[in-house]
């Protein structure tokens, strides 16, 4: 990982634009509805403001194909460039008359993170040798930044308006959009079709199903993301009846267990080419599930090293997901693979926090947090009683370009197939 960065100088462009990238996104997120909380003295405007940020999810599937269909790193210049122009627009919010352009400009961040051009340009960026080195390091620098960058956000805010946040967040933009500029990437064509817009579009969840690994690999995530989202709702309650906190409580769990996640995100690396991809999953999994059962004490420090280690599985998680997603999907599918990938997280985890918000009503917290322990355990068996075929590499034009035979190496698979 750390050869990467400091021999890869395109890649460190990439690197630092998406962390300022992520710095500025997620300043953004709860400061808009903390402004729109106080332009209407609303909860619910608040709300909406997550919602509307969330609904560009549901064109995953579109968006995944326009990916694949033109030149990514365009594209992502130009949706920068737009997306610096629409937060300039929140200059003009002076009171509730104009809480639509807070709404249009959640809207154009929802599009902005729904769009997978950023994960596809990396297969035409990277060697497949890379490919796990650099999801470790992004994925550690995203959880990383999230840890001060809504604080920052929220501060800014309090201090000194909307306006400065605005300048903020167009900074950031600029700033992401200029360090991509300078990126050199030989990209792969885009591949005329002739199929019907139908089957072009499901192409991503066709190509899931026909990879065992990555399919298995998806299942468990989905499955487990459609039990452990019921965590918001529960851990609200494990503050307050467990822990006899307030619920601001709540944010320095978000931030310790997002210290966790950016340590994991820089040791994933190592334990995949280690363990493999099935067992670090299966390790991801443990961790968690551990972390929710210490999540039951009353006792403080055990509840906060059980917010620990749920923090320092899910980076285990992402990074062998995305990695396998990079290795063993064509660069001209990355769009519609993330796509489908990234609808079914999201879909599975909206039903969880659904039903944890009806549940927490009816069911003592510590019975959801055991009932989650459950469905994370089952993952982790899920991936291991059956052997899966070893998946070979799908090569890209940043392999092509690369010398020696390490181009095209992939984490160890011999897990992927438990007794072979």
């Amino acid at each position: 990982m750390w050869a990467l960065l400091r021999h890869n100088a395109q890649f460190r462009r990439i690197f630092a634009g998406e962390a300022v990238s992520a710095f500025g996104d997620s300043a953004m997120f709860l400061s808009l509805a903390i402004w729109a909380k106080d332009l209407t003295g609303s909860d619910a405007a608040a709300g909406a403001v997550i919602l509307v940020l969330t609904l560009p999810g549901l064109a995953s599937p579109l968006l995944g194909h326009l990916v694949d269909r033109v030149h990514r790193k365009p594209l992502l210049l130009w949706m920068y460039a737009g997306m610096a122009m629409l937060v300039l627009s929140l200059l003009a919010v002076r009171d509730s008359g104009q809480l639509w352009i807070i709404y249009l400009v959640a809207a154009g961040y929802g599009v902005l993170v729904a769009t997978p051009a950023r994960q596809a340009l990396l297969k035409d960026m990277l060697p497949s040798a890379d490919a796990l080195a650099a999801r470790s390091v992004l994925i550690s620098t995203r959880e990383g930044v999230r840890i001060v960058s809504p604080v920052v956000g929220a501060g800014l805010y309090a201090a000194y308006g909307g306006i400065a946040l605005a300048l903020l967040s167009t900074g950031t933009l600029v700033a992401a959009a200029v360090l991509l500029a300078l990126v050199k990437v030989v990209e792969s064509e885009p591949e005329p079709t002739t199929e019907r817009f139908r089957t072009s579009l499901a192409a991503g969840f066709r190509h899931l199903r026909g990879v065992p690994l990555l399919f298995r690999l998806t299942l468990a995530m989905v499955i487990f993301l459609g039990g452990v989202g019921m965590l918001e709702a529960a851990a609200f309650a494990a503050v307050d009846q467990g822990l006899d906190r307030p619920a601001a409580f709540v944010g320095v769990l978000a931030s310790v267990q997002g210290a966790g996640s950016a340590l994991a995100g820089l040791l994933s690396g190592a334990l995949i080419r280690r363990l493999g991809d099935v067992r670090t999953s299966c390790l991801g999994y443990a961790a968690i599930a551990l972390g929710l059962l210490l999540c039951v004490s009353r006792d403080v420090a055990l509840f906060m090293v059980g917010v620990v280690l749920i923090g320092v599985g899910l980076p285990f998680l992402s990074v062998v997901l995305g990695t396998a997603c990079h290795l063993y999907t064509p660069a001209r599918l990355q769009g519609r693979v993330n796509a489908t990938l990234n609808m079914a997280r999201d879909a599975a985890q909206t039903l969880s926090l659904f039903a944890g918000a009806v549940l927490i009503g009816v069911l003592d917290y510590r019975v959801m947090y055991a009932l989650m322990t459950v469905t994370t355990l089952a993952c982790a068996v899920s991936l291991l009683i059956r052997p899966v075929a070893a998946t070979t590499v799908v090569s890209s034009v940043a392999d092509d370009a690369a010398q020696g035979p390490s181009a095209a190496e992939a984490p160890p698979q011999e897990d992927a197939a438990p007794g072979r």
